[in-house]
């Protein structure tokens, strides 16, 4: 159980970190091509894990692969729409607490064994990402309702895509976590082509509108930003690659409740990159939160 507990909050750090860089990316590029080159850049990284461990084709594996892609194309687009439009540092978390909450209820109907300590360490790590959630009081920035509308559709279809990845087969090693990132470049493009056909722009793919430049150093500086951008997508994309590797083998170990939930706790890194580099308050209620996720990986790694 330790390994799979490593796993887990392994993958959980990289999903933080991912999703960070994802949303500074959607912030200052269109959404959907910040997601397309986080995409391809996680179908190379999984590309290259594939020649390193075991894995096999099968149908099963496709189909699960498959689903899994649709699921997370929608949950991925509507989480960096959402990031880009409100604090990372609330909605992050909010997200996630949906996202744990469907594989969770997922592994109730399935009849997935846990022991009591088990159940107890995912109760306390869903409560811990309620109060990571939690707005700081007096904080100046708030949730919109569009913001909340993303965050729940996100939450869902990324919960849907654990699920998917859960019912593959256990010989099929990374093979429906590629297939997954595969099938979401191809899900990605015909969205994107399909858009400029029919000359559609959903405002909430687009990026926040840049101030006009107005001399040599104005525009040198916004190339600079946007190349910034750029990277951080290629870093979030790397990332989100790498944490699906981590989360696939995890699953094929362990159960998928704790599995789940443990990588659920990515808003961990989220909420302090965000309070580190954009300055997002962080309240006392969200540090307790931190500190009961902490204390609820240690009790799974013990159950």
């Amino acid at each position: 159980m330790i390994l799979i507990v490593v796993l887990a909050l392994t993958s959980s750090l990289a999903y933080g970190t991912s999703d960070f860089f994802g949303g500074v990316a959607a912030r200052r590029l269109s959404v959907l091509p910040a997601t397309l080159v986080n995409y391809v850049f996680g179908t190379a990284v999984i590309g290259l894990a594939l020649l390193f461990g075991g894995f096999t084709w099968s149908a099963d594996a496709l189909i699960a692969g498959s689903a899994a892609a649709v699921f997370a194309v929608v949950g991925f687009i509507t989480f960096y729409a959402a990031l880009a439009i409100g604090p990372m540092s609330l909605l992050a978390p909010a997200i996630a607490l949906v996202y744990a909450v469907v594989p969770v209820a997922a592994a109730v109907l399935l009849g997935e064994a846990l022991r009591p300590l088990g159940w107890f360490a995912v109760a306390l790590a869903i409560v811990a990402t309620l109060l990571i959630s939690v707005q700081p009081a007096g904080s100046p920035v708030r949730v919109t309702p569009a913001g909340i509308v993303l965050g729940l559709i996100s939450g869902v279809f990324l919960g849907a895509s654990i699920v998917a990845l859960d019912a593959a087969p256990a010989d099929s090693g990374l093979s429906p976590a590629f297939i997954e990132m595969a099938g979401g470049v191809l899900v990605l493009l015909l969205v994107t082509g399909l858009l400029r056909v029919l000359r559609l722009r959903p405002v909430w793919l687009a990026a926040a509108p840049a101030e006009p430049a107005a001399s040599a150093d104005g525009r040198a500086l916004r190339n600079r930003v946007r190349r910034r951008a750029w990277l951080a997508a290629i870093s979030a994309g790397v990332l989100l690659g790498t944490a699906n590797a981590l989360l696939m083998t995890a699953l094929h170990l362990g159960n998928l409740a704790a599995v789940s939930v443990l990588s659920s706790l990515y808003p961990l890194t989220t909420v302090l990159l965000a309070a580190i580099v954009l300055r997002e308050r962080v309240s006392r209620l969200q540090v307790g939160g931190i500190a009961l996720a902490i204390v609820a990986a240690v009790l799974l790694s013990l159950s």
